[in-house]
């Protein structure tokens, strides 16, 4: 496979990633809520890069674990890409109000 084929394949799985967008979010709402995890979450696709799906939460460690389990088996199968991975990204953002109109 060149690269040429891998940037073909991150565009398909994209365009798929973005149609099913909706239907990804239902669907891992209701495994977070079978699962007892009382979480927001929320997908992003970014237009490049090497993430095909960003999800995000504010989540400590061990939930995020769970997180990961029951949301990342739908995305996969779902997208059609196997094997895929995760990726735990710790991001922070602190109050940037300097108090100014």
């Amino acid at each position: 496979m060149d690269a040429r084929d891998t940037l073909t394949d991150e565009k398909a799985y994209r365009e798929r990633a973005t149609a099913l967008l909706d239907e990804l979010a239902h669907r891992a709402r209701v495994a977070l809520r079978n699962a007892g995890i009382r979480l927001d979450v929320y997908f992003i696709v970014p237009p490049s890069g090497d993430a095909i799906l960003t999800l995000g939460a504010i989540a400590d460690k061990e939930e995020w674990h769970n997180i990961k389990a029951e949301i990342g088996s739908i995305v996969r199968r779902s997208i059609g890409v196997e094997p895929a991975q995760c990726r735990q990204i710790i991001c922070a953002m602190g109050d940037a109000d300097d108090g100014k109109p």
